[in-house]
């Protein structure tokens, strides 16, 4: 996928794509779609400083409102596995 130069809200909403679905499969954005993500951070990079920092605050506050990882075992499971 190519983006022009005046396609910043495509791409700014692919990259918020990309990161609701990172967080939902507990990937990193850029292994979802490598070309995509890439392109879309390249139309990102290209904007002023003053937009190209506020996207980015608001793509973070996506990836830091994912769930906690659950495991499939609790820590509680192993707290006697301890040898002192």
């Amino acid at each position: 996928m190519r983006f022009e130069a005046d396609d910043f809200d495509w791409a700014f909403g692919e990259l918020l794509h990309l990161f609701a679905v990172a967080c939902r499969t507990y990937r990193m954005p850029h292994e979802i779609d490598p070309a995509l993500f890439h392109e879309a951070w390249t139309v990102l990079n290209a904007q002023p400083f003053a937009v190209r920092d506020k996207c980015q605050k608001q793509l973070m506050e996506v990836w830091s409102n994912r769930p906690a990882y659950r495991t499939r075992f609790s820590p509680k499971r192993y707290e006697n596995a301890w040898t002192h």
